[in-house]
């Protein structure tokens, strides 16, 4: 295969990446005929159509602090996405809705960006409202002028009362007053490092009107307050109460929580197969093996970087398939699939699988070890489509019974003997407590107030046996009561004693703790780690994300070698907590031990039951690229001006050593590696 190999996207045009021109100029109304009906949900937003403006930049370039504030405000009286009526109950109604709402922003940038005095802001009202058919001025009964709403001004959900609040200026007082005040209130324009904390205050001390119980508060000095508290005193300078402040702020607002990242791994090791049998690997045969509809690379990725995306991608998938002992065509959905290299992710973001477009990306620096884990979100959404399911399968279950299972299993797990007996033993006590509750309620204050010491104790003696679950003990507490008080206990009282003694019965009764559930320490963990990582939000222990990660451990050990491009992050979901205790901690969201067998089992079952209701199709063998035959007279020659030595090559690249699908493989042990 030529050096000069040159890889471009491949396939059917995914779109909706961020090289894409809208990302850079905004949206249009025309842009949306590239859209499909989910982007166009997704990415009709204001900030998508009328980019944010760098206001810090505006004021530089010497625009007044009123007039900057005053176009922040009239874009923030814009709803940030389209508003739709009930009407709006149709694909081809919500779009145009969509249409709408890009010409209206379109409209009012228009309109409001190029004011740079109050005269300019005093004219904005009208130049929106009325130039667009808005608004309409009409005559009032004493002879002034008013605005009446169009039939286009009502129809359109986007022209609100914020909005027509946000552009009205009555005169240079009411301009003043609304922005330029309370731009410097607020602290508009004042950078970061400048910037008083919200809720605290930094005030001068003349030394005229302050007063201090010991007389320590010098005059000349800045002080701190937050409200009606004064929190620190005496600071020289300004800028030193501001330092202070800041980091009082930083510190009592801080969440705590850490930025998780999947690692970069150091190397990419893979001792399986040969399924390249040499060969570079293009797009073409990811279009052709595994039937992708398409494939694209991120601008910035160079010609080595693509080569070696595509060879370990393509083993990675080929070990995927044979993991999974499906077809090659399963790899991508049976043809709906994407994937892009580096092409569609940003800063230090880790791979990800889009639904909108169907793809799957893999990033330049994060990518590799990810590919399991993406894999799983893209078949967890075809699935759901499969099922009827209004998105990812995993986030409806009950749709498909196995899937549900799975659920359980990664959560609940069943408790140990031990753990029964002391969830029984505190049922049981709990139980009592509440009886016992219940009943001196119905019957102690009576017998204190008659009774004596002698019926006291006989008392104690009947509420043993009620909370022993004698059968009767109810109504020989009522008798004894009567006996005492000349009163019965009333009737539902006890009704609700008789219930308690039913319980109580039974508890005696039962010989063994029956066997409930507990959660998993995977569940758990995952949990805490949303407590622990950013991304909460119940991102880390969400269906969709648990599957992933559990998916991404089944296939590294379903695999009898190592596969990192495939799984290498698998066992990577971890980071350090401080227990209750004080003492640090390693949290681990991913599942491990016997927790991940049983998980592993689940995950077989499902892939059966998919294979025989023909979603997948069997496969025993996962078979390599057909050697490249030499075209017509071409010979290999270690002597040539034309190609590098081959052995030269050998000699440089020394790649790892690799068997092939024919040799055995490594003996696989059935315990998961942890």
């Amino acid at each position: 295969m030529a050096d000069n190999m040159q890889h471009e996207d491949f396939g059917e045009k995914i779109g909706g990446a961020k090289k894409d021109l809208w990302k850079d100029r905004g949206l249009y109304v025309n842009d949306l005929d590239a859209m499909n009906e989910r982007e166009a949900e997704k990415f009709v937003k204001k900030d998508n159509i009328w980019k944010k403006p760098d206001y810090i930049a505006m004021l530089d370039d010497g625009i007044s602090l009123g007039v900057v504030y005053f176009i922040k405000k009239a874009r923030d009286g814009l709803n940030a996405s389209p508003q739709y009526y009930r009407r709006d109950d149709t694909p081809e109604k919500r779009l145009a809705r969509q249409k709408e709402y890009i010409q209206t922003v379109r409209e009012l940038q228009s309109a409001v960006s190029e004011v740079r005095t109050v005269e300019d802001a005093m004219k904005a009202y009208d130049r929106f409202f009325v130039k667009n058919g808005y608004l309409e001025q009409v005559q009032g009964w004493g002879g002034g002028i008013h605005y009446q709403a169009t039939e286009k001004g009502r129809e359109n959900p986007a022209i609100t009362n914020k909005l027509s609040n946000a552009l009205m200026v009555h005169s240079a007082a009411h301009f003043e007053r609304n922005f330029t005040q309370k731009a410097q209130k607020e602290q508009f324009g004042v950078s970061k490092d400048q910037k008083v904390p919200k809720g605290y205050a930094i005030h001068f001390n003349d030394g005229k009107n302050t007063y201090s119980k010991n007389n320590d508060w010098k005059p000349d000095t800045y002080y701190v307050t937050k409200g009606y508290s004064i929190l620190q005193t005496n600071f020289e300078s300004r800028e030193a109460a501001l330092k202070w402040v800041q980091e009082l702020a930083k510190g009592r607002s801080k969440s705590g929580k850490t930025r998780f990242v999947p690692p970069q791994l150091s190397h990419v090791r893979r001792t399986g197969p040969d399924y390249r049998n040499g060969m570079e690997i293009t797009g073409q045969h990811y279009l052709d093996t595994f039937g992708f509809r398409g494939g694209e690379f991120g601008n910035w990725m160079n010609q080595n970087d693509r080569q070696a995306s595509l060879n370990m991608g393509f083993e990675a998938l080929k070990d995927l398939a044979s993991a999974l002992q499906i077809s090659d065509k399963d790899i991508a959905y049976q043809g709906t699939l994407a994937i892009a290299f580096g092409a569609r992710g940003s800063g230090n973001a880790a791979a990800h699988y889009e639904p909108l477009r169907k793809v799957i990306n893999l990033t330049k620096m994060h990518g590799a070890g990810s590919l399991a884990h993406e894999w799983w979100h893209g078949f967890d959404d075809y699935l759901g489509t499969k099922m009827g399911a209004n998105g990812m399968l995993s986030e409806q279950p009950r749709l498909y019974a196995p899937f549900q299972k799975l659920i359980d299993t990664m959560k609940y797990k069943p408790e140990t003997p031990e753990q029964a007996a002391a969830r029984t033993k505190a049922q049981t006590e709990r139980t009592r407590k509440n009886a016992t509750g219940w009943l001196d309620s119905a019957v102690l204050g009576s017998l204190k107030r008659h009774g004596n010491e002698e019926q006291m104790k006989t008392y104690a003696v009947l509420k043993e046996s009620f909370l022993s679950g004698e059968a009767g003990s109810v109504e020989q507490i009522s008798a004894f009561k009567k006996s005492v008080t000349g009163r019965v206990i009333p009737k539902s009282e006890r009704e609700r004693l008789e219930i308690f003694e039913h319980m109580l019965s039974g508890m005696q009764a039962q010989e063994a703790p029956q066997i409930g559930r507990v959660e998993t320490d995977f569940y758990r963990n995952s949990v805490r780690m949303g407590k622990e990582c950013e991304k909460d939000g119940g991102y880390w222990d969400s269906n969709t994300e648990m599957t992933a990660r559990a998916f991404a451990c089944y296939i590294k050990d379903k695999l009898p070698y190592s596969s990192d491009y495939l799984a290498g992050h698998a066992d990577c979901a971890v980071t350090f907590a401080t227990d209750k205790s004080g003492e640090m901690a390693v949290l681990k969201a991913f599942p491990e031990g016997a927790e991940r067998k049983a998980i592993n089992a689940v995950f077989d079952e499902i892939v059966a039951d998919l294979k025989r209701e023909q979603i997948l199709t069997h496969s025993d063998e996962t078979l390599p690229l057909p050697a490249q035959p030499l075209a017509e007279n071409e010979q290999i020659s270690i002597f040539t001006s034309d190609r590098p030595s081959v052995m030269a090559q050998l000699a440089a690249v020394k790649p790892a050593e690799k068997t092939t699908p024919a040799q055995a493989a490594p003996k696989k042990s059935h315990a998961p590696e942890i």
